[in-house]
């Protein structure tokens, strides 16, 4: 008599290195069916299945100390069993074996130049209730910590990462390795060098503001008809001078708090005097018709014996104007250049002068818009896209996020024109 056995499989219960299955087996025939037999037995837990080769964590951020990495529960079969751990695994050298259960630990790393593989932190399950997570390395103080801590990664080196699942301490699978990502490098040492020669030009002004009116006050100065000093034109009142003195390195922090409390207001003062400065010098260039429309504000106008000229073309009237000056540096009369920011209009000017200029830098010092007023336009790339401001390309290859600053890194060139 024909007949057929129809099984039943039951959930397995997890213990801490098994799993408990149940079955019951049934006979049916035409008669209809038999008697149910069970069975249950107690089976070890096996480590994961190992995932695809296309399987592997997805670098999403980084800093220059910092990783964001992106897992997702699905990268591990619980058919050996429920995985209930995981953890990253980072190495700078990951041609170094990493298939060992213990593996070292952030601050057993620090004696080699490049970093062999190491476990972030003790294994934990992220997964309530979302199928992935986004999980940051780097983020932990490790002086003095003995064991797993998830330590600061070194600024611009290459990582590679994975992630580990564990059924039971002694069974685990590895993803693998993701694809290579870079930290950002450290800017602070170049932001340093930033500041100090601001400072040096705001020290250089008052030196020159003083020895000015030095001069000025000297019994052999020669007067003129008018009974001004002849080379005085640029010099500020009297009434309104505040005398400056050289301030000791040693004093400057608390100088420097001394004109930046009340909301910067002696810093405010300082800067109001220098409306006096060259009020006699031609500003030409600036006023021509063609040009005007080319400045953001008609009381901000370069000079004509100090404006940045860029190269002209096609003989058109103004193509060599922008609101741009040269000032003076350690190195050389011509070291920096100061210009407004830049107008819709005006930033293709901006990139030519960048190129034609070699400038190595830019640093901003206003926002965009401020107080709901437009003080600057976005005159670089939105995104990682080229964006061409005539027929120069400028490229974003690195963008790094700060409390009070960001730090982006362009790639200029110029298009050959067909």
């Amino acid at each position: 008599m024909p007949f057929y056995l129809q099984k039943y499989f039951s959930f397995p219960i997890h213990a801490a290195n098994s799993m408990k299955g149940s079955w019951e087996i049934q006979a049916h025939t035409k008669v209809g069916p038999g008697g149910k037999a069970a069975l249950e037995q107690t089976l070890p837990l096996g480590a994961p299945p190992p995932p695809a080769s296309n399987v592997f964590p997805i670098n999403v951020g980084k800093s220059s100390t910092t990783a964001k990495v992106q897992f997702r529960k699905n990268f591990f079969s619980h058919s050996h069993g429920p995985v209930t751990g995981y953890a990253v695994i980072v190495a700078e050298d990951d041609s170094l074996d990493s298939k060992q259960q213990k593996l070292p630990s952030w601050n057993d790393v620090q004696k080699y130049s490049r970093w062999p593989p190491y476990q972030v932190s003790q294994p934990f399950y992220p997964f309530n209730g979302t199928s992935s997570i986004e999980f940051t390395i780097g983020t932990q103080d490790c002086t003095n910590v003995k064991g797993y801590c998830n330590g600061p990664l070194k600024p611009g080196t290459s990582y590679k990462v994975k992630v580990r699942a564990f059924t039971a301490p002694q069974k685990f699978t590895d993803t693998v390795y993701s694809s290579t990502f870079q930290t950002e490098t450290d800017n602070t040492a170049m932001l340093a060098g930033i500041t100090i020669s601001l400072v040096l030009i705001l020290l250089l002004i008052t030196i020159v503001l003083v020895v000015r009116r030095k001069k000025r006050n000297s019994p052999f100065t020669k007067k003129v008809a008018d009974g001004h000093n002849k080379d005085d034109s640029m010099s500020i009142p009297e009434s309104e001078i505040i005398s400056s003195r050289p301030v000791k390195l040693k004093d400057f922090p608390d100088h420097y708090r001394f004109l930046s409390a009340d909301s910067d207001f002696r810093f405010s003062e300082e800067f109001e005097l220098l409306k006096h400065v060259g009020r006699d010098k031609l500003c030409n260039a600036a006023d021509l018709p063609v040009n005007r429309p080319k400045n953001r504000f008609t009381n901000i106008l370069p000079y004509d014996h100090s404006r940045v000229k860029l190269m002209p073309s096609d003989d058109e009237e103004g193509s060599d104007y922008i609101n741009a000056n040269y000032i003076p540096g350690y190195n050389s009369p011509r070291e920096f250049i100061v210009t407004q920011g830049p107008l819709h209009s005006t930033r293709d000017d901006f990139w030519r002068m960048i190129w034609e200029q070699n400038s190595r830098a830019v640093v901003m010092l206003t926002r965009c818009v401020e107080k709901g007023r437009e003080k600057c336009d976005h005159y670089w790339p939105y995104d990682t896209q080229p964006a061409y401001y005539g027929d120069i390309q400028v490229t974003i290859l690195n963008e790094s996020q700060y409390s009070k600053w960001t730090i982006s890194e362009f790639k200029v060139s110029r298009v050959r024109k067909v």
